[in-house]
C-alpha cells in the first residue's frame, strides 16, 4: 500500500477531510496515521480501478477552494438564556439551540464527540439528550470516517441535517455531496487549526501518570475562572481533578501562544479555507472576543460570534431567537480580536 495518486494534495496541503474515502466506490482508500497521529489517504493498488473520483472530489484540487470575494454578512453577539447550557458550552451556547431546533423537526445533527480513548470522531445524533456529547471544542482533529455517506442517505430520505465541523470538513462534505440540499444546514467555526492527536494523547498520558488514574473527562475552555480566563479541566476515574488556566496549561500554551503554534496539521499553517465570505457554510460560530470593549452585554459565561452567510442560515438563526440574547454587530468588530477568521496560525521556526 502507498500514498495515492500524486494528483491528490501533498502532506502540506491535505486537510484529512476524508471526502476521498467516502467517494471511493471500491473501498480502495483508507486513512493511515503519520508520526504525529494525523490521518492521510492510502490506496490499495489491488482494489483501485483508476476512476479518479477521489482526485476530482478533493476540495483542495478544486478552484472554488480559493477564498471568494468578500461579502458583508449579517453578524451577532449572542448567548443562551439557559445559564446551564451557556456555562457548559465553549462560547455562548448557540450550537445547542440550533441542534435542538433541527432535532425537534425530526432531523439529525452531525458533530464531533469524544471516543472512549478521548480521541475525537464525527457522529450522527437524533435525540436532544445526545447534544451534550457534541458540545464544546475538542482541539484535536476529529475522524470523519464514513459520516458523509451517512449524511447523504439521511438527506435523500427528506430529513433535515445540521452538520458542524471545521471549515475544511464543511468544504469536504459539500464537495462529496456534489449539489445543494435545501434540507442541509452547514455550520463551521472560527478555527485556529487542529492539534496533533499524538501530542494530545501524550499530554493526557502525562496527566494520568501524575494523578495515578485514567482520564474520565476532558473539558477544554472550562469556565470555572470565567470565559475570558478559560481553563482546561480534566477529571479522573479516582475523582481527582486537574484544572489550569490558559496561561499555565501546557497543551493550551502550545496551541495559542503568540509567536508560533506548534503541533498543528501542516495545512493549517497555510489554510485555504479562511475569509469572511464562506460559500460552503450557512453559519459560522466562534467566541466574540473583545465584545466587552464595545458593548454592555454580559460576558462572564461566554458570548458567541454568529456570522450568517446564507438566507437559509438566517432563517435557521431566526428560529432560535426566543431562546437566546442576540445583539447585532459588524463583521469588523468580530475580526478585530479574531484574526483566525482570515489568517492562519503562525508556523513554528522548526517544522513538525
Amino acid at each position: 500500500m502507498e500514498i495515492i495518486d500524486s494528483k491528490l494534495p501533498s502532506e502540506e496541503n491535505c486537510t484529512g477531510c476524508s471526502a476521498c474515502v467516502n467517494i471511493c466506490l471500491v473501498v480502495a482508500i483508507s486513512l493511515k496515521s503519520d508520526d504525529h497521529g494525523f490521518l492521510y489517504p492510502i490506496v490499495d493498488d489491488n482494489k483501485c480501478i483508476l476512476c479518479n473520483k477521489c482526485v476530482n472530489i478533493c476540495p483542495v484540487n478544486k478552484e472554488e477552494s480559493v477564498i471568494p470575494e468578500e461579502k458583508i454578512p449579517e453578524c451577532y453577539a449572542a448567548y443562551s438564556k439557559n445559564e446551564k447550557i451557556r456555562f457548559s458550552s465553549t462560547s455562548g451556547g448557540i450550537f445547542t439551540h440550533l441542534a435542538e431546533y433541527i432535532l425537534n423537526q425530526n432531523g439529525a445533527v452531525v458533530g464531533a464527540r469524544y471516543k472512549k480513548d478521548h480521541l475525537v470522531e464525527h457522529t450522527v445524533i437524533y435525540s436532544e439528550k445526545e447534544i451534550a456529547e457534541l458540545r464544546q471544542s475538542k482541539y484535536v482533529q476529529s475522524e470523519i470516517g464514513l459520516v458523509y455517506k451517512e449524511i447523504k442517505i439521511i438527506l435523500n430520505s427528506g430529513k433535515e441535517v445540521l452538520f458542524v465541523g471545521t471549515p475544511c470538513q464543511c468544504v469536504g462534505l459539500r464537495s462529496f455531496l456534489g449539489r445543494n440540499y435545501d434540507n442541509l444546514y452547514i455550520c463551521d467555526f472560527i478555527c485556529r487549526g487542529v492539534n496533533s492527536p499524538k501530542a494530545y494523547k501524550s499530554y493526557l498520558d502525562d496527566l494520568e501518570k501524575k494523578y495515578s488514574s485514567k482520564v474520565m473527562r476532558v473539558w477544554f475552555k472550562n469556565k470555572t475562572y470565567s470565559w475570558n480566563n478559560f481553563a482546561t479541566k480534566i477529571v479522573f476515574e479516582n475523582n481527582a481533578e486537574y484544572i489550569a488556566d490558559r496561561e499555565t496549561d501546557p497543551f493550551m500554551l502550545s496551541y495559542i501562544k503568540s509567536k508560533s503554534t506548534i503541533n498543528l496539521r501542516k495545512c493549517c499553517y497555510n489554510c485555504r479555507f479562511k475569509g469572511v465570505s464562506r460559500p460552503w457554510s450557512d453559519i459560522t460560530l466562534g467566541d466574540f472576543w473583545g465584545i466587552d470593549k464595545i458593548s454592555d452585554i454580559e460576558t462572564k459565561n461566554g458570548v458567541s460570534a454568529v456570522i450568517l452567510h446564507s438566507q437559509k442560515g438566517k432563517l435557521l438563526f431566526d428560529c432560535i431567537v426566543n431562546s437566546i440574547v442576540a445583539e447585532k454587530h459588524d463583521i469588523k468588530e468580530i475580526k478585530q480580536y479574531n484574526p483566525c477568521i482570515e489568517k492562519s496560525a503562525p508556523k513554528p521556526e522548526n517544522d513538525l
